[in-house]
């Protein structure tokens, strides 16, 4: 029978030595891939932290601008706040002023009026009658006097301020009230028509202007009434 038992040869040195070589490639790549793995995970690492902190800053950012938006909101309603106020005050200012303004006028108007009715002399002309806050209207003709004075022959038109400047003085205005008047007076249509300007003061050389015009200027003189009428002329 023949023998079944194999017979196995012993190992040499050159085979030895080459599974230990291939032992040692094997070791020398496992461990490089050990570290490269390593260094991977490591630098997986550093840029999830990097990315934690960017997205950290960008929330804080985020929040910051959130702030800034809801202080400007809030500086944006108060200065809302304060222009409303603001313009309330300067309503309220021009309602007083213009309450002033209004008062001014009227005191002024009821002075001269008051020692033009007493005299009833104007441009060395006697007038009988006196007529003031005249707003007359005559089909599509309407015109406002402030005084007028009447005498049959003759009329005059007085304008008054309280300060009379050249805002509220325009002497080409106050020729054009000249024909509305004929208008609306129809009996003084052929008549003589005088023009003049009371004030309690004259600003901005007023007056040389009123005068050069032909106006005549009436002023308060301490408690005595003032006419000058020497450049006067008659309008027709």
């Amino acid at each position: 029978m023949e023998n079944q038992n194999q017979i196995t040869s012993a190992p040499t040195f050159e085979s030895v030595w080459a599974a230990l070589m291939e032992d040692r490639a094997y070791l020398h790549e496992t461990g490089h891939m050990v570290r490269e793995t390593d260094r991977l995970m490591k630098e997986t690492d550093r840029r999830m932290k990097e990315t934690d902190r960017l997205m950290k800053d960008t929330d804080r950012r985020m929040k910051e601008t959130d702030r800034l938006m809801k202080d400007t909101d809030r500086q944006m309603k108060d200065t809302d706040r304060r222009m409303k106020e603001t313009d309330r005050q300067m309503k309220a200012l021009q309602k007083e002023l213009g309450g002033i303004s209004n008062s001014n006028g009227e005191m002024a108007e009821a002075y001269f009026y008051n020692a033009l009715r007493r005299d009833k002399t104007f441009v060395n002309e006697k007038f009988d009658k006196i007529q003031k806050n005249r707003s007359i209207r005559n089909g599509t003709v309407e015109a406002e006097f402030d005084i007028v004075l009447f005498n049959g022959t003759s009329a005059a038109i007085i304008e008054v301020k309280y300060t009379a400047n050249r805002k509220n003085i325009s002497v080409r205005e106050m020729i054009a009230k000249v024909a509305p008047f004929k208008m609306l007076y129809p009996a003084y249509k052929n008549c003589n028509i005088y023009l003049g300007v009371a004030a309690l003061s004259f600003k901005g050389g007023m007056e040389k202007r009123l005068h050069r015009n032909g106006i005549a200027t009436i002023r308060q003189v301490g408690k005595k009434m003032v006419v000058y009428d020497k450049e006067v002329k008659v309008f027709f």
